[in-house]
């Protein structure tokens, strides 16, 4: 708890919205990955928000998606916003939902213009931090950016980063390319939300797993969840012709 509470303090004061955004997103997903055993465990004994109905299928049910992977992977969930796709016990892609994140993005930056972008480019960023003792990493600049729409129609915005790792000890500073990080946008009505897929911390992708990556895309597919349900039948109720 006393963890939390400093992490807490660090959004007060003398810090600037980017930065401020940022410490947000880390305490979201601290939270996150804390809680999700608890709530896969949950999810056991109850239902299952998420997960792998046949081999080569995913459900997200909290979520309301579906995407095929090829046979010879492997899915690992980890509750309803987490998920790693593996091959031979070793992780080719790891994903998330992002959802509070995405929540907390709009109400703290307020973008004018293209939500779906000024989110992405921020929040692909996040996926580079990490601080120690010894050094710290972190993503400041993108090295290329590039959109594109996937067989079903969803937008997808693909970023590879420069990758800073910092050696306190040695006084070195040392870059390199990771990536690609893409962010699909899986928004519903009144929802935002953006599904974020990349290949792993410090980890630039080969050419087979990009494929892999891109051919996932291709076959996610949103399905009408209980709250689009609601929103279509009180649409319906007063414009739908009888």
């Amino acid at each position: 708890m006393r963890g939390r509470a400093k992490e807490a303090d660090k959004f007060s004061g003398g810090l600037t919205q980017e930065h401020r955004i940022l410490h947000l997103f880390n305490l979201v997903d601290i939270l996150k990955r804390h809680t999700h055993l608890l709530f896969l465990l949950i999810s056991l004994s109850l239902s299952f928000p998420a997960f792998a109905i046949e081999e080569g299928t995913y459900l997200n049910g909290e979520y309301s998606f579906t995407l095929e992977y090829p046979k010879t992977l492997k899915m690992r969930v980890l509750g309803g916003a987490y998920f790693d796709i593996l091959k031979d016990g070793n992780i080719v892609l790891q994903a998330s939902v992002e959802d509070d994140t995405f929540k907390i993005f709009i109400q703290e930056a307020k973008p004018e213009k293209d939500i779906f972008r000024s989110f992405a480019r921020q929040r692909c960023k996040i996926i580079c931090d990490a601080d120690g003792p010894d050094g710290s990493t972190y993503c400041k600049e993108l090295e290329n950016e590039k959109e594109w729409v996937s067989q079903n129609g969803l937008r997808v915005l693909e970023f590879t980063l420069i990758f800073i790792r910092e050696d306190y000890q040695n006084k070195t500073k040392g870059e390199s390319r990771m990536g690609p990080v893409y962010v699909v946008n899986i928004s519903r009505v009144g929802r935002p939300l953006a599904l974020m897929i990349h290949p792993g911390h410090e980890t630039l992708a080969t050419k087979d797993t990009e494929q892999v990556i891109h051919g996932l895309i291709d076959t996610i597919k949103l399905h009408l969840g209980n709250s689009d349900r609601q929103r279509e039948t009180k649409v319906c109720s007063t414009t739908c012709e009888k």
